[in-house]
């Protein structure tokens, strides 16, 4: 399971490099899935990882899809 929270960060972060803002909510997405995984797997070390990296990506979707128009 983690390989593939792994991949879908790294897509995310391609998605993001290829200025597309909802780059910034597939990465938000995958903090939601490593929140699901921490819980399931009792490794409750990775909510605080989680927690601060889903709401930089939650607010970078947002500033970026008002501004940019695609």
């Amino acid at each position: 399971m983690p390989y593939v929270l792994s991949i879908i960060g790294v897509t995310a972060l391609f998605v993001i490099g290829k200025r597309k803002w909802y780059g910034w909510l597939l990465a938000f997405f995958n903090e939601c899935l490593w929140v699901v995984f921490a819980i399931t797997t009792r490794q409750y070390g990775f909510l605080l990882g989680a927690g601060i990296y889903g709401s930089v990506n939650a607010y970078h979707a947002f500033k970026w899809r008002t501004r940019v128009v695609e």
